[in-house]
């Protein structure tokens, strides 16, 4: 469950801080010692990457301390997640190992160590204060896109999709299956269906075809998902997936549902 809680906002801090960690006691260490900074306000704690995203791009923190390891999204896909105007400045918080430590390093990124030191946190805050009030946030957000470019993944792991006045987060390991809609492609998930501007063809390439078959030229479906393939004719299928969903495969995609077949041993 998505966990949020917002601060009320006061104009005369200088600057304005959001806290992003799935453990309840790690945010309460941060805000007891951002208490001790007269200029820091607190606009807002987050126990999760979705909720992280959507404050981030309400409330525009001047500096956001974030945790990297948190379920279902992690820190580096929260940043991901945000266009590369609207990333604030960054102060990891990570328990993480040493190459990745590295990582941070070679970028000039500022990072914290879990159990947080109370010296070395001050002196985080003192950087990202001059940072944020100087051209100098221009440059730490090119960095933080080139660390992010050299730790990605081939795939996708998520999408953001515009809902309203609202962003939605959809993990990719939560799609059931996907179909064309016109300029769109429908993603279903948990239940729920989300409009994303992409087209099926460009939608695969980003899709990892160990986890995702497309099946007809308006579907691709999980291949986890899959329960059961009733045979038409003519290398033809009709699908039952997990979700209670029923879709049918064309001649045109037939060797890679009978590739995926193989690979199962049917």
């Amino acid at each position: 469950m998505a966990v949020a809680q917002d601060w009320e906002l006061d104009g005369a801090f200088a600057v304005r801080a959001l806290i992003v960690d799935d453990e309840p006691l790690a945010r309460h260490g941060v805000v007891l010692r951002l208490r001790k900074f007269k200029d820091v306000e607190i606009v807002g704690e987050c126990a999760d990457g979705r909720s992280a995203v959507q404050r981030i791009l309400e409330r525009s923190p001047d500096v956001v301390f974030l945790d990297i390891q948190m379920p279902g999204m992690d820190g580096f896909e929260v940043l991901r997640a945000l266009p590369a105007e609207r990333l604030p400045a960054i102060i990891f918080l990570t328990a993480y190992q040493q190459h990745v430590l590295r990582a941070f390093d070679v970028h000039a990124l500022h990072y914290l160590l879990k159990p947080v030191d109370d010296m070395r946190f001050a002196a985080a805050v003192c950087r990202a204060r001059d940072l944020i009030h100087s051209a100098l946030k221009a440059d730490m957000a090119q960095r933080v896109i080139k660390m992010l470019d050299r730790t990605t993944d081939q795939f996708a792991s998520r999408f953001t999709v515009q809902a309203g006045s609202r962003i939605q987060i959809v993990i990719v390991d939560e799609v059931d299956w996907i179909g064309a809609a016109g300029d769109y492609v429908e993603l279903h998930s948990n239940g729920r269906s989300y409009l994303l501007r992409e087209t099926m063809s460009g939608l695969e390439q980003r899709l990892d075809p160990a986890k995702f078959i497309r099946i007809h030229r308006s579907r691709i479906v999980r291949s986890k998902g899959i329960l059961e393939l009733q045979s038409i004719e003519n290398r033809e299928f009709t699908l039952r997936l997990s979700d209670g969903s029923e879709h049918r495969s064309s001649r045109t995609y037939a060797d890679r549902l009978e590739r995926w077949l193989s690979s199962e041993g049917i």
